[in-house]
């Protein structure tokens, strides 16, 4: 897959005028990709507690339903009533909705498979300024293609339904969810290398907020089973939804020390508000979703050092960061860390580099809308890229 592709064009501007100050020009353009979504999660464990079916039971008797089922949720508890698993019972007028085994005593399992990457496609400028001061200014034009396919399970595995009735006595069932997101946006970033002298530099560098609209299509399944050996299977409606997301603004620092001809050093010191991002639509301002992010999300600091040994036309490397996490009060869930190596071969017209990027975090997942049904995961990744350039 191609990650990277971009080309330079560089003006030299009275390089060798001491008495002008504008030395050079650089233009540019490229693509880069900022992320890869894809990943595979696998959740199983045996709840006592709750269970899907019952946050149905629950979601229809919370909403006022009456017995006719079109006033249900068409991509929940509907699904749950098409299939027989959803029962109305007017003797009960307080709860009318009941299932089988509300509260747990079922095997639960949700495998996730998720796709796509995000991308930003760039315009960008440089300058370079009495040879010790570089500008740089970038148009960003960033866009996402989101895939997650999700497959939710649950079994009575010990047999210990209650139901008398063998046409309701639940035996499992298979809710498979899609969901596809595709949006686009605008962010610009400024930055400056600084040469106080001629063995450091000194950067920084600011990316303004991002917004992107978004557009969601999403669809459901479901089929139950029961012990007297019967089946039903339900469809949602295709869904779609758009909206805004604003992600917060960066600001960057680093320091890169040149050891003669060697080899350098580097590290990078990055902040990041994450209380700061908002969500929006033309027909709902999520009060309480900003007002949720605002109260749970925090600031986070993140760190890269990095290290550079050169022999000969060949370039060693190796790095390690620490990205903190974006939960208020928290040091572990959601940090991520990981460390990279790398091999580059610098040649006069052309040059060839070699990376590998591992990185780990650890994070929670719900099987679904419910405070017992939560999994503690840990996530790797494992990248290896390769960067071919040409001068000319």
């Amino acid at each position: 897959m191609l990650g990277n592709l971009g080309m330079v064009f560089n003006a030299n501007l009275n390089e060798n005028k001491s008495e002008r100050i504008l030395k050079g020009l650089q233009f540019g353009f490229g693509m880069n990709r900022i992320n890869s979504f894809s990943n595979n999660i696998l959740i199983e464990g045996f709840n006592t507690r709750s269970s899907l079916l019952g946050g149905y039971a629950n979601e229809a008797n919370n909403s006022g339903a009456p017995q006719n089922a079109d006033a249900l949720e068409p991509f929940s508890a509907l699904l749950a009533y098409n299939t027989n698993l959803l029962v109305y019972d007017s003797t009960k007028p307080s709860k009318p909705w009941w299932v089988d085994m509300p509260n747990g005593n079922v095997l639960q399992r949700k495998s996730v498979e998720i796709s796509g990457s995000s991308r930003e496609m760039l315009l960008s400028g440089g300058a370079n300024i009495g040879n010790t001061l570089y500008l740089g200014l970038s148009l960003c034009f960033p866009s996402i293609r989101y895939q997650e396919s999700t497959i939710y399970t649950e079994q009575d595995s010990k047999g210990l339904s209650s139901n008398a009735d063998p046409a309701y006595n639940f035996q499992s069932v298979k809710l498979s969810q899609n969901l596809t997101t595709k949006g686009n946006g605008f962010n610009l970033k400024l930055g400056f290398i600084y040469k106080p002298v001629e063995f450091v530099r000194i950067g920084g560098a600011f990316h303004t907020r991002t917004t992107y609209n978004l557009s969601d299509e999403y669809s459901s399944r479901m089929t139950s089973y029961f012990e007297n050996g019967t089946n039903y299977s339900a469809d949602s409606p295709s869904g779609t939804y758009d909206y805004q997301i604003t992600t917060p603004m960066k600001a960057i620092g680093s320091i890169a020390v040149l050891i003669g001809k060697v080899g350098l050093l580097t590290a990078d010191y990055e902040y990041v508000d994450y209380s700061t991002a908002r969500i929006s639509s033309a027909d709902d301002n999520f009060l309480d979703v900003n007002d949720s992010i605002r109260a749970n999300l925090g600031s986070a600091n993140n760190i890269r050092v990095g290290a550079e040994i050169k022999y000969d036309v060949f370039a060693f490397r190796a790095g390690v960061s620490s990205y903190g996490s974006p939960y208020k009060g928290e040091k572990t869930l959601g940090a991520r860390k990981g460390y990279s190596l790398g091999l580059g071969i610098r040649e006069k017209d052309y040059t060839l580099d070699f990376s590998f990027n591992h990185q780990f975090q650890k994070d929670n997942m719900s099987l679904y809308n419910d405070a017992f049904a939560v999994a503690k995961n840990t996530y790797t990744s494992n990248q290896f890229q390769v960067t071919l350039g040409f001068r000319f």
